[in-house]
């Protein structure tokens, strides 16, 4: 999952410094694309490196209430995230359309406070946000 995770940073990364341009409305300079590309990959080694900087075992953080797009990006992208479901069963991970909506975390498991790895696998409940 951190590597789905850094993966989808990178490419929102490198969509975002894509689709600058000028203020004139003119669009970025042809080699913008090679720049993209590094400040994208610079971001997705910045948050390998905080990972791996982390000390394990640590407590699970409480990531209820919390927006689940932040979360999985922030808080928990050093955590082995391997399932997010909605409360009736909508696989939100695998589900290219479940993806492009707001979630809040409901629950999580382990729960918060227990002592987990980097490799422990973690789940995720979420409900459609308010």
């Amino acid at each position: 999952m951190r590597r789905t995770v850094i993966a989808v940073t990178t490419l929102a990364a490198a969509l975002t410094c894509g689709a600058c341009g000028g203020s004139n409305g003119s669009t970025a300079a042809p080699n913008s694309a090679a720049a993209s590309s590094d400040a994208a990959q610079g971001s997705a080694q910045t948050a390998a490196q905080q990972c791996q900087s982390q000390t394990w075992p640590q407590q699970m953080p409480d990531f209820r209430g919390k927006p689940l797009g932040d979360t999985v990006v922030g808080a928990a992208l050093c955590y082995d995230i391997t399932a997010i479901t909605a409360a009736d069963g909508t696989d939100v991970m695998h589900d290219a359309t479940a993806m492009t909506k707001p979630w809040t975390v409901t629950a999580e498991s382990p729960t918060a406070g227990t002592e987990v790895t980097a490799k422990t696998p973690v789940t995720l409940k979420v409900s459609a946000a308010h």
